[in-house]
Formats: structure tokens, sequence, C-alpha cells
């Protein structure tokens, strides 16, 4: 699908005639901004090197949209707040519903990690819909590996320091010794019979 016209027709995008007809368009073809990557006060700064959207109708007859493409982001480190550089590629699948509550019963079991089931019950903006894909492919939790490793160190060593506090048990310990509260000790049970 090459552009014809203004980016007017990307705003009420007919997300379902598009995977019929097997249509296909990237960056070559379209180029759009992306004021929410742009004003993001997480990301510092960002390129994205290239993107493409395809349609298609997969073997269930369901209509599906691809969202492909690269970016670079400077994204600040959650440790020290300066810039992370990243190179983040993303290629997700969405098969479209035309409600959120045959999107909600869909099996989920049968999708892959790629893959998600979305409410589309009309025209979307596309723009607005390939951002989102590409801000979601962000990691949650950006860091240096230096500040990784001393987030790391911390933690254990914070742990450590716990083992000098009274409150600390040692299970090993000659004696008697105090019952110890673990409010999650029943956990791994509950969920053993939540799947029976």
């Amino acid at each position: 699908m090459r552009q014809k016209g203004p980016l007017k027709q990307f705003e009420e995008f007919d997300a379902w005639s598009f995977s019929r007809l097997g249509e296909s368009i990237c960056s070559e073809d379209v180029k759009f901004d992306f004021p929410r990557l742009a004003s993001d006060e997480n990301i510092l700064s960002s390129h994205v090197a290239y993107w493409e959207v395809s349609g298609r109708i997969n073997a269930k007859s369901e209509s599906v949209i691809r969202f492909k493409g690269r970016f670079t982001a400077e994204l600040s480190c959650v440790v020290c707040g300066s810039g992370v550089h990243n190179v983040i590629d993303f290629d997700r699948h969405l098969i479209l519903m035309t409600s959120e509550t045959q999107a909600d019963s869909y099996d989920e079991d049968t999708l892959d990690e790629d893959t998600d089931v979305v409410a589309c019950p009309g025209a979307i903006n596309l723009r607005d819909w390939l951002e989102d894909e590409i801000l979601l492919a962000c990691p949650m939790f950006p860091k240096h590996d230096a500040c990784a490793e001393l987030a790391g160190r911390s933690w254990r060593e914070e742990g450590a320091d716990m083992q000098d506090t009274d409150d600390y048990q040692d299970d090993t310990a000659d004696g008697q010794t105090q019952e110890v509260q673990r409010p999650f000790a029943n956990l791994g049970d509950l969920l053993k019979g939540g799947k029976k």
C-alpha cells in the first residue's frame, strides 16, 4: 500500500480490510512522527530506524496485524538516571476480535509470547497503535551493566545484614528455637491445588 494522500487516512484505518487483503506498509512508504516516544520522560532520545505493518488471515480464518521494526533509544537508567543505549527489535502479532468480550474469552494458552488478542470494533489510528507497540517493546527497568551489578551487590549485602539482626533465625542452631512465621510457606500447595 503506497501513500496516496495525507496521513489522515491512517487516523481511521480499517485493519480488517487491511488484513483480509494481505496488505503491507512500511516506513519507506509512510512517514510517521511519534509524539509520545519523543515526550516520554524516561526516553532521553530515540530514533525509529524501520517499521513495517502487515496483515493476513491465519489458519483459523482470524484477521492478524503484525507490527515489526527496530529503533534505538537512550533510556533513563533506573539506578543512576543517566542514559542507557538500547537497540530494540520488536515483532508482534495481534489477532483482531470485534469486541472486548470476544478478546477476553480467547484461549490465551494457544498463543505464543509474541502474539496477543485485541478488540478492534472499528477503525483505529494506525500511528497510535504502532507507537503503542514501540513503547511496549522498551525494557521496563533499563540499567547499565555496572549499575545492575552494583544494585545486585547492594541487595546481597542488605540480605547479609539481616543475619545480624535479632529477627534472624538460624534453623541449624542447636537448642530450642522460636517458630518463624513464613507468610508464603503454603503458597506452593495452594498453586498446586488450583491446577487440579
